[in-house]
């Protein structure tokens, strides 16, 4: 052996790749090379929406969780009533700014949309596929964005 220094270099490497790849490392970065619709429509909205909303892909579907603005909806505000009426707008308002920001191929070719929208007194979540929310880009009437969202977004209220 005329190098051995070189070949115990060589074996502490390996463990250190070894270890590296049994850590999940490597399977990592070979899962965010794989190009997905999900990972289009979140870098879209990454560049034009506002920064609260944290936005990741879980496969193909699009999971985005954001908190009430406080200038749209004052966080101590507790009349049911009124409380429920202004989330389900900032709600309808949410999935319309998504479906204006992306590409239309891409988010039709996006599994499901949820989204979380969050108040001290009451959280929505909203469950929707890619190909229904993509359609309300098109829709310019009131009465039908109401029906659309009616029959294609479902919802789940959490009072606190």
């Amino acid at each position: 052996m005329k190098n051995p220094i070189l070949m115990v270099g060589i074996l502490f490497m390996a463990i250190f790749l070894f270890q590296l790849r049994d850590k999940g490392f490597f399977s990592k970065r070979a899962e965010s090379m794989i190009p997905t619709s999900c990972k289009s429509v979140m870098v879209r909205l990454n560049k034009y929406m506002n920064d609260a909303w944290e936005m990741k892909c879980n496969g193909n579907n699009l999971l985005i969780e954001t908190k009430v603005d406080p200038k749209v909806i004052d966080p101590k505000l507790k009349d049911p009533k009124i409380l429920r009426e202004k989330m389900y707008k900032a709600l309808a308002n949410s999935y319309a700014s998504i479906s204006r920001y992306s590409l239309e191929e891409s988010l039709s070719r996006t599994n499901i949309i949820s989204f979380r929208l969050i108040h001290p007194h009451l959280t929505l979540n909203s469950m929707s596929e890619g190909q229904h929310v993509a359609n309300i880009k098109n829709m310019k009437e009131v009465s039908n964005l109401s029906r659309h969202f009616q029959q294609t977004i479902r919802v789940q209220e959490v009072t606190k």
